[in-house]
């Protein structure tokens, strides 16, 4: 085999980096990544809180999950995790802040492929953090049960 049939094997088996992590990064690197990218960036206090919400809450709801693979339906799950824990709809917000840094980062960076978890999505925001109820007591109860049998599959398999 000559020189050039070598060179043409080796640059077709290496993937480029942006298509590697666009497959298989997970919420968990995005994180970690994110946090030291912008540790000088941002203030102690500002980064003391991202740190606190995604140790605290997104870590554990986002982790392992693959970016492209989070979709706004599972933002949804987590913001009505985040009110059944109890916690004020000022804090949730400010988990989401933390939230969308990271995915606008991740998109930025071209390891996310669509921009939408970057963005505020308005329309979903006011209506989950509103006092009025959106949904039936059945549709509660149908999201309820769906997010039982996804911890329980975690859990078990």
């Amino acid at each position: 085999m000559n020189k050039s049939g070598i060179k043409a094997i080796s640059k077709k088996s290496t993937p480029s980096p942006t298509a590697l992590h666009t497959q298989t990064m997970s919420f968990n690197e995005l994180a970690l990544r994110y946090l030291a990218s912008h540790k000088f960036l941002l203030s102690e206090s500002m980064l003391n809180a991202r740190v606190a919400h995604l140790s605290e809450w997104l870590l554990v709801f986002f982790g392992m999950q693959l970016l492209n693979d989070i979709r706004p339906e599972r933002l949804e799950k987590f913001i009505y995790v985040l009110e059944g824990k109890g916690l004020q709809p000022r804090k949730i917000q400010s988990c989401l802040v933390t939230f969308r840094a990271c995915m606008k980062y991740a998109y930025d960076q071209k390891w996310l492929l669509d921009p939408t978890l970057s963005k505020p999505l308005l329309h979903m925001n006011e209506q989950l953090l509103d006092d009025h109820s959106f949904m039936s007591p059945n549709e509660y109860l149908d999201l309820y049960q769906d997010l039982v049998q996804e911890v329980t599959h975690q859990t078990f398999h």
